[in-house]
């Protein structure tokens, strides 16, 4: 005999038959499946249970609708609404590509279990709602944003979702139930050869998993992020390095160049080089000077370690209190790049003459970076 495990009591709240004890066990409880009143079992021989006090309702019924109001009762319950299903992720340039020595393809080309919080996305979950023209056993939508496409939540006991609704490019995600327990299943898609034939379509259908994403996206082209690092001319005519992490890519890099660079180099952004973030200034000022570009810095001076900077302060008399310049002196190689435009100095300097074997050292340290490099064409 199909014994009942939850009721709802008079406020429509789901009681497990584990909450009701003898001092409670007197009050008001309904089928979830036809709402006709139930009691509480709680004999010494027999395990705990709802009874109905009439008419017994359809076991389907009843777990249909406990789907409904567990999944409901805990989108609306908990601070996260967590989903997990699998995507893939390709890259039809990673043949031949500079980053497959470090990711031998392992990030380029691979499945993956993605998690989502949907309470991020959406603060709404109805139950029977109408949406283009399907109707949804749980829908979740955002009121703050009504543009955003909603979810169908499906429960699935004897009946699963019918083709028309499946291919309709909502997104779904059904949930098959044969006891009371299933409810409680995590949002998970097992790990399975679902999805590695055809990730659009992703389930054999003689052979269907319990948690099912149907319309989710599921192929990703795989573009790793890389930072660049260019030179350009300020409105003085100077000559600067920039570096930047935008949306520079390893699959656009070659098309990707900023309108005002007339000199690019590109690293990974989540690679480290010998335990440790490469210096990608240091590398693309050098690589810069390497391709004949005269861009300068105080640093790359033969005359760096001996140079002395000349400057006037204003002090204030000792004895008048009135301000004049004192002339002062400070080695260079003492002064930060907070308290001096280097680049600017170097640029206006009489003296200034670059330090090869300083361009060297810092390339061939780093001889064994993947890099991408790009000058503007005269």
């Amino acid at each position: 005999m199909i014994q009942f495990h939850n009721a709802t009591d008079i406020d429509g709240h789901i009681v497990h038959i584990n909450e009701v004890t003898k001092e409670n066990r007197a009050g008001h409880y309904y089928c979830v499946g036809c709402g006709g009143e139930m009691s509480a079992v709680l004999g010494d021989k027999r395990e705990h249970h709802f009874r109905h006090k009439e008419a017994h309702c359809s076991w389907e019924s009843y777990l249909h609708k406990l789907g409904k109001l567990r999944l409901k009762e805990r989108f609306e319950s908990q601070k996260e609404f967590i989903i997990k299903y699998y995507v893939e992720h390709h890259c039809d340039m990673s043949k031949g590509c500079k980053l497959e020595p470090i990711y031998k393809n392992q990030k380029c080309n691979r499945r993956e279990l993605i998690s989502l919080d949907l309470k991020k996305i959406y603060d709404t979950c109805e139950e029977e709602v109408t949406y283009k023209g399907y109707r949804a056993d749980l829908m979740l939508s955002s009121s703050e944003h009504p543009e955003f496409e909603p979810i169908f939540l499906e429960i699935s006991v004897t009946h699963d979702c019918e083709p028309e609704k499946l291919s309709s490019g909502i997104q779904i995600i059904e949930m098959k139930i044969g006891d009371e327990k299933d409810v409680l299943r995590p949002l998970v898609e097992e790990d399975s050869p679902y999805g590695r034939s055809n990730p659009e379509h992703p389930y054999d259908f003689n052979a269907m998993p319990p948690i099912r994403f149907f319309n989710f996206k599921r192929i990703y082209q795989t573009a790793r992020p890389l930072e660049r690092f260019w030179i350009s001319k300020d409105d003085k005519g100077i000559l600067r390095g920039n570096c930047i992490q935008d949306n520079l890519t390893c699959r656009n890099v070659g098309e990707n160049h900023l309108d005002t660079a007339i000199f690019e180099v590109a690293i990974p952004a989540e690679v480290l080089y010998r335990n440790q973030k490469p210096n990608l200034y240091e590398f693309g000022m050098m690589k810069a000077i390497n391709a004949g570009i005269d861009v300068r810095h105080c640093a790359i001076c033969k005359e760096h370690n001996i140079c002395i900077l000349n400057y006037n302060v204003e002090v204030p008399d000792e004895v008048t209190g009135d301000k004049k310049l004192v002339p002062r002196q400070k080695r260079m190689i003492n002064i930060s790049d907070q308290e001096l435009d280097k680049v600017a100095q170097a640029s206006g300097c009489s003296y200034y003459s670059q330090n090869g074997f300083f361009v060297y050292r810092v390339l061939r340290n780093y001889q064994h970076l993947i890099f991408w490099e790009w000058k503007k064409a005269d």
